[in-house]
């Protein structure tokens, strides 16, 4: 299940990057897309360490 959840992470995060805005949209865009990345960060650590979500 933890890995379907970071393939999932990382299906949103690329869908945001494709999405094109500019100014403080993509200021923000790019904040959430750094917390999904701690987000797969996270689920992957836990993963190691075996815990399944």
């Amino acid at each position: 299940m933890t890995e379907v959840l970071i393939k999932e992470v990382k299906h949103i995060q690329r869908c945001l990057i494709n999405k094109d805005m500019k100014g403080e949209e993509w200021e923000e865009k790019m904040e959430i897309v750094h917390k999904l990345e701690d987000v797969a960060t996270y689920l992957k650590d836990a993963l190691g360490k075996g815990i399944e979500f």
